[in-house]
């Protein structure tokens, strides 16, 4: 069986927002090599469309590991696109042919796998058509001094490590403990027999997309990832992408085999990650600092901050009694210090930022928090964090600007009376808000019941406010959350003045659903004032 393709399409968005004292280290660093191996145009034209792009965002992942307190970096990455058995066999030799007792080397493959349940074998298949099996595969690592990091993205990977039985899949998120679990009773089977074909001996660290009987998955990503694998994704924004380590659960800015495991496990719903060995704290990735940066993190900007707004900044080990006092503060406009007051938590691990008065309406800061902070046991946090943030608008005045520009406006064609008399006459138990829109524009919205085909349900009517011109248009109406057609519209606003004139027993809506032609759902109402 090859790997199999399947359409699917996730938005997603990760936030973090805490500062950790970094961990000591031995002087002494290994080496760090990888290859990475992205097949995506094969022999038969059975191609897939994520391992080219896998193997950028691995790339750009492992770019961002810093290992020890020196932070050495990976000192060779080697990407190989679109290569046969025997190519691959030739890379592992070349990349890793100077590694040393003690030094770490990454082994990454994204695309088609193969398994043979006769010889009970796994297979990384070569653009040529031709199979590299678990045992190939293990006499050329095995060769390698040191330890031997191997990261597989293709269906049936788990049968380089023998994972045969495998959890259901669900769109549940996996409990740790559970997972660990599973993975003790798969140990059993290793301890009763281990053969030199499977990735098994000390020597390994390894972590595949899917169990030996399963697929694992490309999807198209509509958030401008694009196509990839499923796991792989869900590997590296885990272990680096990007410079985010979001997998590292006891911040500590390293991230274990178990940690990135847990992760991969927990974010990959179409196959089940397998792991060898379960619950390992190997070091499988580590952020100490970009060495381009001067030791400097910046975290990403916060914007529409409550102007009263207090900071809390979380440390993951105790803070001794002094350090903090004065290397945690906020800078204005003008990068002068603005008057804050710090409080340091019971249990030593969280700092308050307490500003003496209100931030400016929509005016930029910058909260500085910088290197040498000491933790209780002696640790030191290694690198200094910026992280801008953004005040919100006087949105207390928009408020009640763009709710009179509504309540109290007219459209061209019902100019009297009043949007409120006309709407509150008609629905019942009608209710105006006023949000401040992610695209930066100022909504009020409508929710009143009426009637329609005897079922007693919810209008909802969103209206954008130009607050400078003191104007707006409708952009939004639905009825039980099933959007009107832009003549809809115009019919309920007959039916809407007409009763204001003329009352009825019933608010019923039934007359303004007619229209069952093709015409377009109201995106904007022109005819407004």
């Amino acid at each position: 069986m090859i790997k199999k393709r399947c359409i699917i399409t996730f938005l997603t968005m990760i936030t973090l927002f805490f500062v950790i004292p970094g961990t000591s280290y031995g002087e002494t660093t290994p080496t760090y090599r990888a290859l990475l191996i992205g097949n995506s145009n094969y022999w038969d034209n059975n191609n897939l469309q994520g391992p080219t792009n896998d193997l950028v965002k691995m790339e750009n992942a492992l770019s961002h590991h810093y290992y020890g307190s020196n932070n050495t970096s990976f000192s060779t990455i080697k990407a190989k696109r679109d290569v046969t058995k025997q190519e691959i066999i030739s890379s592992i030799r070349e990349t890793f042919k100077d590694a040393q007792e003690g030094d770490i080397s990454y082994f990454y493959y994204s695309g088609h796998g193969a398994f043979d349940y006769y010889s009970n074998s796994a297979y990384l298949i070569g653009v040529d058509g031709e199979g590299l099996g678990v045992h190939e595969l293990e006499m050329e690592l095995g060769t390698i001094p040191g330890t031997i990091v191997v990261v597989l993205d293709s269906c049936h990977s788990g049968g380089f490590i023998n994972k045969e039985l495998h959890l259901e899949s669900s769109g549940d998120t996996v409990d740790e403990d559970y997972i660990n679990d599973f993975n003790h009773s798969i140990v059993d089977i290793f301890a009763q027999k281990k053969s030199r074909n499977y990735l098994t001996s000390s020597k390994y660290k390894v972590i595949t997309a899917a169990s030996k009987y399963e697929y694992s998955y490309d999807i198209s990503y509509l958030d401008g990832w694009g196509w990839g694998g499923e796991f792989t994704r869900a590997f590296v924004t885990g272990n680096g992408y990007n410079g985010n380590f979001t997998a590292d659960t006891n911040l500590d800015f390293n991230i274990t085999l178990n940690e990135i495991y847990n992760y991969a496990s927990n974010h990959v719903k179409n196959s089940n990650v397998q792991v060898w060995p379960q619950a390992d704290n190997f070091i499988i990735g580590s952020d100490f600092g970009d060495l381009s940066s001067d030791g400097i993190t910046v975290w990403d900007t916060f914007i529409d901050t409550p102007i009263d707004k207090i900071w809390n900044i979380k440390f993951n080990l105790q803070l001794d009694e002094n350090s903090w006092k004065n290397k945690i503060y906020v800078l204005d406009t003008y990068q002068n210090k603005l008057p804050t007051r710090l409080e340091k938590s019971a249990n030593g691990q969280i700092i308050s930022i307490i500003p003496s008065h209100n931030y400016d309406y929509s005016s930029p800061y910058t909260i500085v928090i910088e290197n040498g902070i000491l933790a209780a046991s002696g640790s030191q946090h290694k690198k200094k964090v910026l992280a801008y943030f953004i005040t919100e608008k006087n949105k207390l005045d928009y408020e009640e600007l763009a709710l009179n520009t509504v309540l109290s406006g007219y459209f061209y064609s019902h100019p009297y009376p009043s949007v409120q008399e006309a709407f509150e006459s008609f629905f019942g138990y009608p209710t105006w808000d006023y949000f401040y829109s992610t695209d930066g524009s100022h909504v009020v919205e409508f929710n009143g019941n009426a009637y329609k085909n005897y079922v007693y349900g919810t209008v909802t009517i969103q209206f954008t406010v130009d607050v400078e011109n003191e104007s707006f248009s409708v952009n939004y109406a639905a009825f039980d959350s099933d959007p009107m057609s832009y003549y809809e519209f115009e019919g309920l606003l007959d039916v809407i003045y007409t009763n204001y004139f003329y009352p009825r027993d019933m608010n019923s809506i039934d007359d303004i659903f007619i229209d069952e032609d093709d015409s377009p759902v109201l995106d904007e109402y022109k005819d407004l004032t």
